[in-house]
């Protein structure tokens, strides 16, 4: 029976990897070169199960809620992008801030500072120790929060207990 479990663990595990390399083949190939995808894809799934890695297995439950914070986010930013650059009048004050970390999840920390770029008016540019370097179009706008909401948000898609 445990052999059984463990098989189908395996098997779950390599389904998984094989999903997560199509689709970033999918997106960077722009769904072309697939004779050429196919068999990078399964040696990638394979190297991953052979070093012993595990897939992100999101939780599904806090899946939607992510998903709407963020492309609410994305869009809230995307209008503040664009009034700023028709009423060139509006004053910016960029600035490079520190963000204090809570999450001590490398995938969480890896992803936070992925997503932070992908919010209009900030850019992440490294991790180091527990703060990571932000840059903000105003610093006098409440970016923080955000990406507090954005992180706890992100531990509880990605931590399967919810932890750090």
């Amino acid at each position: 029976m445990m052999e059984r479990s463990g098989s189908r663990i395996r098997w779950r595990d390599g389904l998984g990897w094989v999903l997560i390399y199509a689709l970033i083949w999918a997106l960077f190939a722009e769904g072309d070169g697939w004779p050429i995808g196919v068999p990078s894809i399964l040696l990638a799934a394979g190297l991953s199960l052979w070093l012993g890695l595990n897939p992100w297995n999101p939780s599904l439950r806090a899946l939607p809620g992510f998903v709407w914070f963020f492309l609410g986010r994305m869009a809230l930013g995307a209008w503040d992008v664009a009034v700023r650059a028709l009423h060139p009048r509006r004053p910016l004050q960029p600035a490079w801030l520190d963000y204090q970390l809570r999450s001590e999840s490398p995938r969480v920390r890896l992803m936070l500072s992925a997503l932070v770029g992908l919010l209009p008016g900030t850019l992440a540019s490294r991790v180091e120790a527990d703060c990571m370097r932000v840059h903000v179009l105003d610093q006098r706008q409440s970016w923080e929060p955000t990406v507090v909401e954005l992180e706890a948000r992100l531990v509880r898609l990605m931590c399967a207990e919810g932890g750090r």
